[in-house]
């Protein structure tokens, strides 16, 4: 692509779409970096297992996108972003040289840390062609999804530190007002409390979270 008088190249790596099967000893999955998230997700959920990491964009959205970048997503408060779950990354430096750190090994204290180096590294280090993914369990229950009406931010930060503490938060995504009118009038949705809160709260946790009498709320998965 033409830019002055310099010249940019688009590399696209959907042709690199391999999927290993789970290594079910170490939870973890090889996988190229033009496999999408949706792809791995389908992968992994057959074998029983999950990708922690998980974006609106997942139909189009490559783990070597999400490494390059270090994507967070949607339960990154409960189960970390993406640098928490790689484990190894191949990837072709600028003089063509081959880095490949794919050994699914909790502990490798054998030099630089590589594959952490590459994650978030946005290009600059080199071209991710590959990586290891950790994967968690798959719940035995599906997760309860509660929509909370909260008088301010700092009730809605208490309120995920607690969950926090409990062990069971996978996902907290808060809502202004504001915000939560221009869903409604856009998509032509009616109030899904009992009446209308400065801030919400969407909380994502394995059982129902601890929350006092009076507090607005519903329990529904169609919040997400």
């Amino acid at each position: 692509v033409p830019h002055g008088d310099r010249t940019s190249v688009v590399v696209s790596m959907t042709r690199l779409n391999s999927i290993a099967a789970v290594d079910r000893a170490t939870q973890t999955v090889e996988v190229g970096a033009g496999v999408t998230l949706s792809q791995l997700q389908a992968h992994a959920s057959a074998a029983g297992f999950r990708y922690a990491v998980d974006l609106a964009a997942r139909d189009s959205a490559t783990v070597g996108g999400m490494v390059a970048t270090n994507a967070g997503g949607l339960r990154v408060v409960g189960l970390g972003d993406t640098r928490a779950q790689v484990m190894g990354v191949e990837a072709v430096l600028a003089d063509g040289t081959i880095i490949r750190r794919l050994e699914p090994l909790a502990k490798d204290n054998g030099g630089y840390n590589l594959s952490q180096l590459m994650t978030g590294s946005e290009g600059t280090l080199g071209v991710i062609t590959a990586a290891r993914l950790r994967l968690v369990r798959q719940p035995a229950e599906p997760e309860v999804v509660t929509l909370i009406g909260l008088p301010d931010v700092e009730s809605a930060v208490d309120l995920v530190a607690s969950a926090r503490q409990r062990g069971d938060l996978t996902a907290a995504e808060m809502i202004r007002a504001e915000g939560m009118a221009v869903v409604r009038a856009v998509c032509g949705l009616t109030q899904p409390l009992a009446r209308e809160h400065p801030v919400y709260l969407l909380l994502e946790t394995a059982t129902l979270p601890n929350l006092s009498d009076g507090v607005d709320a519903a329990v529904d998965p169609r919040m997400w």
